[in-house]
Parts: structure tokens; C-alpha cells; sequence
């Protein structure tokens, strides 16, 4: 038994013969003629597919090798040192052969990985050039023209006002989103509605989603057309304090009242 197996390392690929004791030997030979030909066609994710299953139907750890080489052969080579040490963590009668052998094939890929990797080579510091030292002249004096203060950078009232409009633009286009939302959770509530009324087809839980689609709905109406209104509202006061800059958005509170009015001439 050992000597096949020894004569069976000089291949790419094991076939165990311990696999074929333990039951169908056509089926555990053609899958393992499957996983062979995908490995040496590159196929290296099918090819240890095979070789998992062939495993755990046997569970001989002649296929985990197996996979070692299939990784090895498609240049997978940190996948392939972990097969090979699955190897000889989980071979309970390993010979001294098959152990080194396996080593071997660790070796070689730890020393391809430190071959692919980028080689950085340090870059020594350069050495400071020479500083020639020269007597200092005698100071003359230099008069500097006094800069003037910068001003302060006042906005101008048709800064402020793009400003409103760009918000007023933005809180209607949010306004608009809301009522489309609005439309579209009605539209779902009346189809609900229109199920329940079927024979069969009232369940509890189309009309608690029938009440949800109608409660969202509302509410959608109601804060899309309240941002419409604001920012139809901050368009209008952009656009009339961009003539008049005595118009003024002023905001107003109270206990139980929170919003804004206008201020200006009309």
C-alpha cells in the first residue's frame, strides 16, 4: 500500500487507493479524472470542488494534497500551502516520504510568494550640500509703502437673495417628491381596498398595510404641499428683494407656534 502511494507522488495528481476500498471505484476514479483534467485546464475552483467532495465521501486526506497541487499548479500559491498543511494535520498514517514530500511543496511556494512579491530597496538619505558662508553687507533701510486694510467682504443683497431661492427651489422640489409619494401610497391603499372587497380576500394583514398606505399618504399630502407653499413663498421674497431690499423673511415664535412672515412693502 505505501509503495503505491510513493509511486503515485511522481504524478501531478494522487489517486487513492484507499478511496477506491471504500466503495464505488468507477464513480471515485472518474471523479477524481474530473478534477485532474479541471486543474490542468485551469479550472481550479471546480477542480477542488471535486476533490472537497471526494474527501469528505472518503475522508482520506490524499485529495486535500490533491487540492495543494491543484492550487500549486494555477499559481495559488498561499492557497496552496494551506492545503498542504491541512495535509499533514489531517493524515493520521502519513510515511516519512509523504510528509517531506509535502514540506517540499510548501518550500517552493513560500519561495515563488517571496519571488512575485515587489523587492523595495531602501533609499539612503542624501547627504546635505555644502553651505558657503558670505560676510553680511551693511543693512540698508527700506521704506515700505503701507498696504491698505482690506475690507470686509460685505454680501451684496443679490447674494442674499440667490440664496432664498435657491432654498425656496430646493424646499419645493421636496415639496413635489412628498406629493408623488402621496399619489403612489394612495394608489396602493385603493388597490388594497379594492382586494378586500373580493370574496376571500380580506386578511388582517392587507388591511392593517391597506390603513398604512392611506395614513402615509396623508401625510405626504400634507408636508408636500406645506414645503410647496414655503418655497414658493422664499421664491417670491427672493425675487422681490432683489428690487426692494427693505423685504425681509423675519421668523416668528410663540409657546405653541412656530413659522415665519414676510416683512416689506408690496
Amino acid at each position: 500500500m505505501n509503495r503505491r502511494r510513493c509511486l503515485l507522488l511522481l504524478v501531478p495528481f494522487l489517486l487513492s487507493a484507499r478511496a477506491v476500498q471504500a466503495g464505488g471505484a468507477e464513480s471515485v476514479n472518474a471523479k477524481a479524472r474530473r478534477a485532474r483534467t479541471a486543474c490542468l485546464a485551469g479550472d481550479y475552483a471546480e477542480g477542488t470542488r471535486l476533490l472537497s467532495e471526494l474527501f469528505v465521501a472518503t475522508m482520506d486526506a490524499t485529495f486535500i494534497y490533491n487540492q495543494g497541487r491543484c492550487f500549486e499548479q494555477s499559481r495559488r500559491y498561499d492557497d496552496a500551502i494551506g492545503r498542504f498543511q491541512e495535509f499533514l494535520r489531517a493524515g493520521k498514517n502519513l510515511t516519512k516520504a509523504e510528509k517531506t514530500d509535502a514540506q517540499k511543496h510548501i518550500d517552493d511556494c513560500k519561495e515563488l510568494l517571496a519571488s512575485e512579491r515587489p523587492q523595495v530597496t531602501p533609499v539612503a538619505p542624501a547627504a546635505p550640500l555644502p553651505v558657503a558662508v558670505e560676510p553680511l553687507a551693511p543693512a540698508a533701510v527700506v521704506t515700505t509703502p503701507t498696504a491698505p486694510m482690506p475690507q470686509p467682504n460685505t454680501p451684496s443683497p443679490s447674494s442674499a437673495g440667490s440664496g432664498l431661492r435657491t432654498a425656496g427651489i430646493l424646499t419645493a422640489s421636496v415639496g413635489g417628491a412628498a406629493l408623488i409619494a402621496g399619489i403612489i401610497l394612495n394608489y396602493e391603499s385603493n388597490n388594497l381596498a379594492k382586494e378586500l372587497k373580493k370574496t376571500d380576500g380580506y386578511t388582517p394583514g392587507k388591511e392593517s398595510d391597506r390603513k398604512t398606505y392611506e395614513t402615509f399618504s396623508w401625510v405626504g399630502y400634507g408636508a408636500g404641499a406645506a414645503c410647496v407653499a414655503v418655497g414658493a413663498i422664499l421664491y417670491i421674497v427672493d425675487s422681490r428683494s432683489a428690487n426692494d431690499p427693505s423685504v425681509s423673511l423675519v421668523p416668528a415664535f410663540a409657546p405653541d407656534y412656530a413659522g415665519a412672515f414676510v416683512k416689506g412693502d408690496f
